[in-house]
């Protein structure tokens, strides 16, 4: 048994994604507990990235009183990249921060999970983006200098794609195939005249799968909160979400900062699916 603060699993892309756990600086490869029985339980405690315990209001949000108000992490343009404004050199929360963060290159892509989506990522992250998001299909649309550049594309193309994932969707099996090329040809005829420069000649779809032995039937979305222990046999990982027997779902990313127990047990004789 392992105690540490859950934080969400480290994704690499293979013939399936491979996903893994550290926890108390043991790397668990979550791909090899599938068909086995793991069990969370919850010390009661939250704990926000800056090493202070929060209560119930605030840990809803991922951080405490002084990091919800304060931190750049937590600001407006982290959630809305078009209110980004370190460019121009004005500060949101922390200008040198915003500039190390925003001025970097971004792409916009199309993902495909619960369906078209579009999306935007630190030129950084790319394909961990879209295994975290649970995305089955991605294609880069345009690749831009800073975070602001990219929500401004984001904007436009919302109005005819969806701009989040359907998780329930997402999780009720593998979507339907969808011809992104194509989607990007036709997308690309809506980004604003200024931008269209930054848009990518490179049409590389990338596919990726998960390791799911089996897909829940009427999901239940189970969370610490409610109930701190949560057991089951872990049927599959897409995304951040372990899927558990009794079509039970947990998310791991969002209960980060909950300081929990984690365990792997063999499921005994006679255990159904």
């Amino acid at each position: 048994m392992f105690r540490d603060t859950l934080k969400k699993m480290d994704t690499e892309l293979n013939d399936v994604v491979n996903y893994t756990l550290d926890i108390n600086g043991k790397v668990h490869l979550m791909n090899n507990y599938i068909g086995k029985k793991v069990k969370i339980d919850w010390s009661g405690v939250v704990v926000c990235s800056c090493g202070k315990k929060m209560d119930s209001f605030y840990r809803n949000s991922g951080y405490c009183y002084k990091c919800y108000w304060e931190s750049p992490l937590a600001s407006q343009s982290i959630f809305k990249p078009e209110l980004c404004t370190a460019h121009l050199g004005i500060e949101e929360r922390d200008l040198a921060w915003e500039k190390e963060f925003q001025i970097a290159p971004h792409y916009v892509y199309l993902a495909n999970s619960s369906g078209i989506k579009v999306g935007i990522t630190r030129g950084s992250q790319g394909v961990v983006r879209w295994m975290d998001q649970g995305a089955s299909q991605a294609i880069l649309l345009a690749e831009v200098p800073n975070r602001r550049f990219s929500g401004d594309i984001e904007v436009v193309l919302k109005r005819f794609v969806a701009d989040v994932t359907n998780w329930r969707k997402m999780l009720s099996g593998i979507p339907e195939s969808v011809d992104l090329v194509k989607m990007k040809e036709e997308l690309s005829l809506h980004v604003p005249e200024e931008l269209k420069k930054y848009i990518l000649p490179d049409n590389t779809v990338t596919e990726i799968k998960y390791p799911v032995n089996q897909y829940p039937n009427k999901i239940k979305s189970v969370k610490l909160d409610k109930f701190p222990v949560i057991e089951g046999v872990l049927l599959g990982i897409k995304g951040q979400y372990l899927l558990l027997d009794d079509d039970r779902v947990f998310n791991v990313r969002s209960h980060e900062g909950f300081i929990s127990d984690f365990s792997v047990s063999e499921i005994t004789q006679g255990t159904l699916f």
